[in-house]
């Protein structure tokens, strides 16, 4: 059960960076195609499927509340992290294919993505700490 149980929480978590990266990137696109007055809907239709995902895997993960301290804050802490890693990934995506300068975006994209990683280790160790 214990094997079981660690990989559930890996599954969830690396399932929660993913679908949250990917809101983040969809979210800023969705702006993007709108200022320019194309086709959103389709970029706004993924952002709302990709946050009922992420409230899936929150609600799944909210399961090992009393195994791991200051869960949610610390899985608050992921999801912001992983969406906002998502939009600068967005931003510096849609520079490139403007051929504007990107080198900004690139610092501040690694500092959240540096941001997600700690808070990934901060949980799995905590887990690992209780159990």
């Amino acid at each position: 059960m214990k094997e079981k149980e660690k990989n559930s929480i890996v599954g969830q978590l690396l399932t929660l960076d993913l679908f949250a990266m990917i809101c983040g990137y969809y979210f800023i696109d969705t702006i993007n195609m709108f200022v320019k007055r194309q086709e959103w809907w389709y970029d706004l239709l993924v952002v709302l499927i990709v946050i009922c995902e992420i409230v899936y895997n929150w609600l799944q993960l909210l399961n090992y509340k009393k195994k791991i301290p200051n869960l949610v804050v610390i899985l608050t802490s992921i999801t912001l992290s992983a969406i906002l890693s998502g939009i600068y990934i967005g931003v510096i995506w849609g520079n490139i294919q403007s051929k504007q300068s990107y080198q900004n975006n690139v610092f501040l994209a690694a500092i959240w993505i540096c941001m997600l990683v700690i808070g990934n280790i901060v949980l799995w160790n905590r887990y690992k700490k209780n159990n």
